[in-house]
Order: C-alpha cells, then structure tokens, then sequence
C-alpha cells in the first residue's frame, strides 16, 4: 500500500499486515486526519458485500491483487482467507509462502477497494494516468511485385528500441510484418540488455507480402535500457528503404544487424536501411512505476484525498445505510462546508493546497512525457 492505516482502537476489527505494515512514506491514511476518519466510521459507511472466494489451487496462477483487482487472485485455505501479493503465483501455498500471500479478511479487503478508489481519484486528478505518447507504424517496405530479395548480412537482423524523454515511457507491440520469401516460421527474438526475454514466431507470406499479425501483451519497459527484436538473416524484401531514428515520439527506432551465436550474444552494428521487419507499436507512460518511485513527493495529497473522499461518502451515504451507525456526528451543512468550501481551513481547501505541492514536484523531475502544464491550473471546480 502507498499509505497504510493504523490502529485507532475505533473497532475490534483486526486488519491484516498489509494495511498496519509501516509505508515507505511514514505516513498514515487515517493519522494526523480529520476527527470523523475512523476504521469504525469508515467500515459502517463502506459497501457491505457478501464476499464469497474460491478455494486455493495449487496448479492455478494467482496474480497480484494490488495490481489485477480481481476477485479469483484471493482465495480461502484451511478457513483463512489470503490475497496473492506476487505475480505468477503458481503452487506457493498460502499458510507456508508469507512473500506471495497475505492473510486477510474481509473489512480488510473493503477497507482496500476504498484506498484503491482514492488512488485512482489522486492519479486520475494529477493527469498520471497511462496516457498514449505515440502510435506508429514502422515501415520498412519493400516492393514485392518489383523489388528483389536481398540477403541480409550477419548472423542476425532487427529492430533496435530506446527510450526518449522519460523513463516511465513503456512501448506495446501491436502487430508485426516480417516481408520475407518463406512459408517457414520465423523466430523473433526479444533481447533487453543482452538477456533473451521472449521469442515470438513470425508466419511470413511465402511470396513475402506485407501481412500484420496481431501481438498481445508485449511489453517493452523504457527502465529496462535499450531492447532488440531480432531474427535470423536471411532473404528480405526491403527496396533500400529509409529509417528516421529520430521521428518518433518518446522513443528512438532504428534497424540493426549483428554477428554471434545467439540473438543476446550477438553484437549489434547501428545502421538506417530497412530490413523487412514492420511494426505497430503504441508508446505510452508507466504512470504507476512513477507513483511508486517518487511516493515522497506524493504521500501528503493521497492523504487530503483520503480525507475529502471519505466526507465525501459521509456525505453523499452512497450506499443508503440507514441505522444509526452510520450517522455521524457532524451535520449535513457542517459535511458540506468542508468538502466544498475552498476560502476557510477545510478539507477541501487543503486538497487544493497539497494538490497545488504535488504538481510542483511532479515538475522537477524534468520529464517531458509526464509534465502537462496546460493541464495543471487549479480551479474551484478541480474540488
């Protein structure tokens, strides 16, 4: 968690490691807040669901909770509740894997959902949503009604991909084109700093049209330095065309070949003339590495948003709980000036104030492709 919540001896409900666990920032949701933000005020207006889970599968692969929010990455073993807090979670079990699974219950899990809301509020609120830098089609295209196949020189042929403007930039490959005169597959290697990550088969046309084959879930992290896509050399269509490296939005692409036993051992010589290989690929910001790297800067206005959203539900009763739990103890009019109220020292006011602080940092980290100022004036309405 970002932030995490500490005890206030408001319930008797134990809430599970995840949620106590001293954050990185020293910060508390519900510390140093306003006097109605208590675990007890809040679990009596929060939605109270029937929670049912399935049963722990020792041949399944779990995802992390934090990052899926889907219901089938918590499971029940032996009567415990536990939420998987690992990536490809596959035949850890629970009670004996403390690093892939958490014990929880289910205040704990609703009390979550409601941080999990008011990070997306913040992120949504400070433009840090994944946001599309650049599409394009990397063309390399040769002419197979009159053009004639070339042999590639080296051992290995590609793309070369690296990052420009920030490092929170990643790249999805949509679709690839290999314009080769083979019905045989083709192997396409992904090499990130000469570790071989993933292969994908390519199924050129035997006459070595230009046909897009669709790619899922190939992502390539601006962090992780320059990547690679290579295949064997060999025959291509490419009409001597013309790499631009410097074309491109958030990223620099040109095409390489290289000598050496294998895709991540070979050395790769730069160079701008066209070998075959077409791509689709959409660059966008990794907004949620940023948040994490940066959570100092942050950890003040998460925590006035908590505030406000949560006076907000007081508010608004959203979820119609009607006994007298849920009735706090301000007024409606006294609710009302803090959460809208930008002239006096109210929790909306110091939304605004921290908002304001945030986007200042958000400046200083010299990163093109997250700064937004057209987008950064503070209005009463941003409340």
């Amino acid at each position: 968690m970002l932030l995490g919540l500490v005890e206030d001896f408001t319930t008797t409900v134990t809430l599970d490691t995840e949620l106590t666990a001293v954050p990185d920032s020293g910060m508390y949701f519900n510390s140093g807040v306003h006097q109605s933000i208590t675990i007890d005020n809040l679990l009596h207006f929060l939605p109270n669901v029937d929670f049912t889970f399935g049963t722990y599968a020792g041949g399944t692969t779990y995802g992390k909770f934090e990052d899926s929010r889907i219901k089938t990455d918590i499971v029940t073993d032996s009567g415990i509740i536990y939420q998987s807090i690992s990536d490809a979670n596959v035949g850890n079990t629970p009670a004996s894997s403390p690093t892939k699974w958490v014990a929880t219950n289910i205040d704990s899990l609703r009390l979550k959902m409601f941080i999990f809301s008011v990070q997306d509020r913040v992120l949504a609120d400070l433009k840090l949503t994944k946001r599309l830098v650049d599409q394009q089609y990397l063309y390399n295209v040769g002419d197979v009604i009159n053009d004639t196949a070339i042999a590639l020189s080296g051992d290995f042929s590609g793309i070369a991909l690296e990052f420009k403007g920030s490092d929170y930039v990643d790249i999805k490959i949509n679709e690839i084109a290999l314009q080769a005169p083979t019905g045989s597959p083709v192997s396409l290697f992904v090499v990130n700093q000469g570790q071989l990550i993933d292969t994908i088969t390519l199924n050129p046309t035997a006459d070595g049209r230009l046909t897009f084959e669709a790619q899922t879930n190939k992502i390539l992290s601006g962090q992780k330095g320059r990547w690679v896509l290579a295949f064997p050399s060999q025959d291509v269509f490419n009409n001597s065309s013309y790499v631009d490296p410097l074309k491109f939005d958030g990223f620099v692409a040109y095409t390489v070949n290289g000598t050496g036993a294998s895709a991540q051992a070979a050395e790769y010589n730069i160079n701008t003339i066209g070998n075959g290989l077409n791509l689709n690929i959409s660059a966008y910001t990794n907004t949620s590495q940023y948040v994490t790297d940066n959570l100092q800067y942050f950890g003040n206005y998460f925590q006035a948003m908590f505030e406000l959203t949560a006076l907000q539900m007081y508010l608004q009763n959203a979820n119609n709980r009607s006994n007298r739990q849920e009735r706090i103890q301000m007024s409606t009019p006294l609710l009302e000036v803090e959460v809208m109220d930008l002239q006096r020292a109210t929790i909306a006011a110091k939304v605004k104030r921290e908002r304001k602080q945030a986007v200042k940092q958000l400046e200083k980290t010299f990163d093109r492709e997250l700064s937004d100022n057209d987008n950064f004036e503070i209005t009463i309405n941003s409340v």
